[in-house]
């Protein structure tokens, strides 16, 4: 920290990076001091968005040496974020890590190991929970407005042609874990019970990507309650992030509520929470996320939303792909070793 701020850097400059620089420049107590790239040409297109001189690495290490740097958000290709992270904790940098935080199971261990061992902050880029209406959704159910929940459904349905590496399953990691893991991860932090059991299964659509862009899985939580998830890359579709909770005294569908408490209620009723469904990285809370992790740095704390947090969403977005690639077999997913079993 320097002069009060904290030094932030962002290491990758694709699209979702400007959500980030946004956030960061926008906080009072943060100052964007370096832009990272493979490409020189990403980084001056950043720093031309935004109006902002700053320094400029195409290597990593040599950022995370910069001594201003405090603060790193990882905004690069999916199969580079596990190592990334360790790199980032283990140079002393605290570390906003887009999502998802690893596309293999065996590289979260040695994730949570770097930034518990460094005594980093971590931070993972899972905006519905900072959506007021995910936070409403989440409230009444641990405020027991639902009772007994039983069942939570939830769909991610985005299409369109992604960049390039991001129609390579060795490099993004398949369906559920490129984009569907944020509508997975909301289900999990809704209900308040991780995912224990996944049978999933998966279809090839067109010829953009070049492994199956449609996964759908049936889960069970660690609670008892059951769900049916789904995602699509393609379709004539705009951007889609369902979610309906089931439970015996109310239900949840989206912004509609349908609670035994208003007796007397005909039908469901809506609540506008201002909360947009888009897909547009400027219409993301990421500045409400940077403030959160701000806050916990400066007070010594742990986020809720932390590296540790986001593994059993993960584990279970891969689980589903692992399921499909066995022909619908059960996977069970084990969080304390953060691995997964064919049953």
């Amino acid at each position: 920290m320097r002069q009060g701020k904290y030094g932030c850097a962002v290491w990758g400059c694709g699209w979702v990076a400007s959500g980030h620089i946004n956030a960061y420049l926008r906080h009072p107590a943060c100052e964007v001091v370096a832009l990272g790239s493979r490409s020189s040409s990403s980084i001056e297109a950043k720093q031309k968005e935004f109006g902002i001189a700053t320094a400029a690495y195409t290597d990593f290490a040599a950022l995370l040496a910069d001594e201003r740097v405090d603060i790193v958000s990882i905004c690069t290709p999916n199969n580079q974020h596990a190592q990334e992270c360790i790199m980032a904790a283990k140079a002393g940098k605290h570390v906003f890590i887009e999502k998802p935080i690893a596309i293999r199971e065996e590289d979260l261990p040695a994730m949570i190991a770097a930034v518990v061992g460094a005594g980093v902050k971590s931070m993972v880029g899972f905006i519905l929970r900072f959506k007021p209406l995910v936070a409403m959704q989440r409230r009444l159910v641990q405020e027991g407005e639902l009772g007994r929940v039983f069942m939570a459904n939830v769909d991610y349905w985005f299409g369109r042609e992604r960049p390039g590496w991001m129609k390579h399953r060795d490099d993004c990691g398949g369906a559920f874990i490129l984009a569907g893991c944020h509508s997975v991860d909301m289900a999990r932090y809704i209900v308040g019970a991780d995912i224990c059991e996944v049978r999933g299964d998966a279809a090839m659509v067109g010829d953009y990507y070049e492994y199956p862009p449609v996964e759908t899985a049936q889960v069970r939580f660690s609670n008892g309650a059951l769900g049916v998830f789904t995602c699509s890359l393609v379709g004539c579709n705009p951007y889609t992030a369902n979610i309906h909770v089931l439970g015996e005294k109310g239900t949840i569908m989206n912004d509609r509520f349908y609670l035994r408490r208003f007796a007397g209620q005909a039908d469901y009723f809506t609540i506008d929470t201002g909360s947009k469904n888009s897909g547009n990285v400027y219409d993301h809370p990421f500045p409400a996320m940077v403030e959160h992790f701000i806050d916990c740095i400066r007070e010594d704390r742990e986020s809720p939303h932390n590296l540790r947090d986001a593994v059993n969403a993960h584990l279970a977005c891969l689980a589903i792909r692992k399921s499909a690639d066995a022909k619908g077999q059960k996977v069970l997913i084990d969080n304390d070793t953060c691995t997964l079993a064919l049953a």
